[in-house]
């Protein structure tokens, strides 16, 4: 909302025209002027309130340059930022900037159409993305990009008084770096986080996307932090293109992971361009050390080691792991339940029969496992030892029972003889399982008393049950090609983010994969060197890439852990309680710009790497189809695009 206000504005340029304003634009005051040459610019000047607060302040000016520095066509141009000689300056007038003021509609009054025609939707949409996906790659995260801030012009789009999201905020007050209200196109991260990527510009260009076609907002009035799921595109909007409401769902994802990596292939998806397709694995427990990893995978990203231990033998030949006492509570099932994730190829159904047969039904009985169960068959020796000490460490009674069961050659049977009405004990005879113990003579007073007898084999009146599940698959011989992926997986060992493991987790698996299918090429035989070479070429580099970016994120996460924005926001508001002179603030000031420094530079590497990772996903679906030359070189020249 604007409102019309009496003030004057600061004279940006000699000989410049006021034709309309001030108007309050959030936390700007707003002029239209016309240039001595002929041009329309904005000029913006920090209200005083908040050009009084000094941390805010250095804020606005930081934003203010950091989008003026950015070299993205698709930016509005900034022309100046005052006054000087230094903006910052807390004695000097509320600082301004001045940008170039471009020729067309404005998003929002396109918007107001809404239902529009699918084709216009999705091709304005898409040109869009492409105006976000330039500034992404110049390095920039937009945070507040919403439909005022975008212009549609004759035959482009510009984007204008972005990146500025962080000073609707009282930072000296809530000693945090978020939105001060919940904003209906911004993307949930960005009211939970300081630092944000790429892909929450992604999520607003989903809103637009939403809005455009319906008219309507994706969660209606729900105004929580974290609303609930959209209702399917499709049942808002009937007659869409296929795969369009999927598409959609994506970009709105809570988790930004789900979402398109980039603008350029959400850009590329609304054209019909096909795009990288979505990667949908779950993740799965390394069974070396714990840690969860994406399915597929045989290098376990954090540790390095096989992902798979535990291997069956050959059926018959193997131990089982038996579970002999087991409890209904839910504790007792959640543990079974994450024993089983962590080494079976799927979680069974674990209803157990407890206690007295009696107290259940017969089709309870029928749903039900028996005690003793077992739980896993046909194990090696050494495997089948260490996961029942897994489950005994955790209170788990369970026993194991070896291929062939037979009567234990220790057994001791007493015999009892009656004679004559004398009743007397021969002795202890050991009998071995399944040996004949004909003709044994026994002493008993003198008399020799030969027991007639056998032996038998004891014979578990229990039917053979199956096991409740079955090992996860072993992986199979590493091929030659799989130091691109160990390379990935070294890079975890000095990276902690969440955000950068779990992509290169992801472009381990896409690099597994291309690999794979280079083996398999080699094996076949009838494939040249130079064509199998072509699959994996252009890969190397994008991985050497990706570990450059992925060590200079690890260094700025090392550098922003050792500054807590809290800390410097008390003692910023403790000495301006105390009255203290400037000088005293100077280095909490500078150390709040370093931090926002950090997180900007974070912000633009981590879409370089998103870069990356989409570049990668593109060379490995050209490896896995052998595609056509003009298509490497196309990637060629994206990948140089990246490493300017």
């Amino acid at each position: 909302m604007t409102t019309a206000l009496a003030l004057a504005p600061p004279r940006a340029v000699d000989g410049q025209v006021v034709e309309a304003g001030p108007e309050r634009l959030r936390h700007e005051l707003a002029w239209i002027v016309r240039l001595p040459d002929g041009r329309r610019a904005l000029l913006a000047q920090l209200v005083p309130e908040l050009a009084a607060e000094a941390s805010l302040r250095r804020r606005w000016v930081l934003d203010a340059e950091r989008m003026r520095d950015l070299a993205a066509p698709s930016l509005a141009p900034t022309l100046a930022i005052g006054p000087a000689p230094d903006p910052r300056d807390p004695a000097a007038a509320p600082p301004w900037r001045l940008r170039l003021e471009p020729e067309g509609t404005r998003l929002d009054a396109w918007l107001a159409r809404a239902p529009l025609p699918v084709d216009e939707a999705l091709q304005t949409i898409a040109d869009v993305a492409d105006a976000v996906h330039a500034v992404h790659v110049a390095g920039g995260v937009l945070r507040d990009l919403e439909p005022h801030a975008v212009v549609l012009g004759a035959g482009r789009v510009w984007l204008t008084d972005v990146g500025q999201a962080r000073l609707t905020i009282l930072s000296s007050r809530t000693a945090s770096s978020l939105l001060l209200e919940r904003s209906p196109w911004a993307a949930p991260e960005a009211l939970r986080r300081a630092v944000v990527d790429a892909r929450a510009d992604v999520y607003t260009l989903g809103v637009m996307l939403w809005r455009a076609l319906t008219g309507t907002w994706p969660h209606g009035d729900d105004t929580r932090l974290v609303p609930a799921p959209a209702p399917p595109l499709d049942r808002v909007r009937a007659g869409l293109p296929d795969g369009l409401a999927a598409l959609v769902a994506r970009c709105l994802d809570d988790d930004p992971a789900r979402r398109p990596a980039t603008a350029r292939e959400l850009s590329a998806a609304l054209r019909g361009e096909g795009g990288p397709g979505e990667l949908a694995v779950a993740l799965v427990t390394c069974q070396a050390c714990g840690q969860p990893l994406r399915a597929g995978l045989r290098l376990c990203l954090s540790c390095g080691k096989q992902a798979v231990r535990f291997r069956h033998v050959a059926p018959g030949t193997g131990a089982s792991l038996v579970l002999t006492a087991a409890k209904e509570d839910e504790a007792f099932l959640a543990g079974l339940r994450e024993f089983f994730g962590s080494v079976a190829a799927e979680t069974p159904h674990l209803n157990f029969l407890v206690g007295d047969r009696r107290m259940y039904d017969k089709a309870e009985r029928e749903a039900r496992h028996d005690l003793p169960a077992p739980l896993l068959t046909d194990l090696a020796d050494a495997d089948a030892r260490e996961l029942a000490e897994r489950l005994r460490a955790r209170g788990y009674k369970v026993s194991l029972r070896p291929a062939s069961a037979g009567v234990r050659a220790d057994r001791v049977r007493i015999v009892t003889l009656t004679l004559g009405g004398a009743t007397a004990v021969g002795g202890a005879v050991l009998i071995a399982a399944g040996t004949a113990a004909a003709g044994i003579p026994l002493i008993i007073g003198g008399a020799a008393v030969a027991i007639i007898g056998a032996a038998r084999r004891k014979r578990s009146k229990r039917k053979d049950r199956p096991a409740l599940a079955r090992l996860r698959a072993a992986p199979a011989a590493l091929p030659a090609s799989d130091p691109l992926v160990a390379r990935l997986a070294e890079l975890l060992a000095t990276t902690r983010s969440a955000d950068v493991r779990a992509q290169l987790e992801e472009l381990a698996l896409r690099v597994q994969r291309l690999c794979d299918r280079r083996a398999e090429l080699a094996g076949a035989g009838a494939v040249a060197a130079a064509e199998l070479d072509r699959v994996t070429a252009p890969v190397a580099p994008l991985v050497d890439l990706v570990a450059r970016i992925a060590g200079d994120l690890a260094a700025l996460d090392r550098d922003l852990d050792s500054l807590d924005e809290g800390a410097l926001v008390r003692a910023l508001a403790q000495s301006e309680a105390r009255r203290e002179p400037p000088s005293r603030r100077a280095p909490i000031l500078e150390g709040l710009d370093r931090l926002r420094s950090l997180e900007d530079r974070r912000a633009a590497l981590l879409g370089r790497l998103l870069e990356a990772g989409s570049l990668i996903r593109r060379a490995a679906e050209l490896g896995l189809a052998r595609a056509a030359a003009e298509s490497d070189a196309e990637l060629q020249q994206a990948v140089a695009a990246l490493t300017e």
